[in-house]
């Protein structure tokens, strides 16, 4: 699993967690349904852009096509403040909400987290801005309640207009494993 670059901590553990689904059926082989969750949807971002520095609006995706993530996905819109960027939740989904502690919806991030869990993550969001390309988190730390947390996460640009970042589709995965 890659490692998260130095200049980010590990996020604190999850007030809950919220696992990749996995099929009913047992398979032979050993799959990683985070890591293919992500890769999906990393896909369906790509296949969205309008042009090749363009890229895909939110209004782009079908709320059916977004449904296999749904609980996992946050939409953030991107303000920018001063020299700065904030985000602010718009759309929450439950699993998300279970991590979290919350259904933060309508509320500006530095807001609703507190500053040990905000600057663990503020980092990718704004690598996501910087790079207008998709930025993606996978690492498993221990836990401060014993054993660890796997941690998979994307998160996406969107633009209304084509080339200024203004929200971030994120999608997140924390399962607890031994």
């Amino acid at each position: 699993m890659a490692k998260s670059p130095p200049t980010f901590e590990s996020p604190p553990p999850p007030t809950a967690y919220a696992p990749a689904p996995k099929p009913r059926r047992p398979i032979a082989t050993t799959v990683d349904f985070a890591l293919e969750n992500t890769r999906q949807l990393r896909d369906l971002w790509s296949l969205k852009r309008p042009g090749r520095g363009a890229l895909p609006a939110y209004r782009f995706f079908d709320e059916l096509e977004l449904r296999p993530w749904a609980d996992n996905l946050v939409l953030y819109r991107a303000e920018k403040l001063e020299d700065q960027y904030v985000y602010r939740f718009e759309k929450v989904g439950k699993g998300v909400a279970a991590i979290d502690g919350g259904d933060f919806t309508g509320k500006l991030m530095h807001q609703a987290l507190p500053p040990t869990q905000l600057w663990a993550i503020i980092g990718h969001y704004d690598a996501a801005v910087r790079t207008r390309g998709p930025v993606e988190f996978h690492d498993t730390i221990p836990s401060p309640d014993g054993g660890s947390v796997k941690w998979d996460k994307l998160v996406l640009p969107l633009s209304d207009d084509g080339t200024e970042v203004d929200h971030l589709l994120m999608l997140l995965y924390a399962e607890k494993v031994d």
